[in-house]
């Protein structure tokens, strides 16, 4: 994942069961991002080998709600 993430950031994601692998480099535990919508709803793909409590089911698709995850992304946290 490009960008930085701040450590209160990553402080935030309490319920990260992977010890925050997405700010790690090659890390391949992340649903890939379908849409930035407005700069604060983020869209993924839904990945079967990911298991996020930050993952949620939005109509049809998935939105990821992960402090670290929209941050590093550059969407308002």
């Amino acid at each position: 994942m490009s960008g930085k993430v701040n450590p209160a950031t990553i402080a935030k994601a309490t319920r990260c069961g992977r010890d925050h692998a997405c700010v790690k480099a090659g890390a391949a535990y992340l649903c890939p991002i379908e849409e930035i919508v407005g700069g604060e709803v983020v869209f993924v793909t839904y990945a079967s080998q990911v298991t996020c409590p930050y993952r949620s089911s939005f109509g049809e698709g998935h939105v990821c709600n992960c402090p670290v995850r929209r941050e590093a992304c550059g969407c308002r946290v």
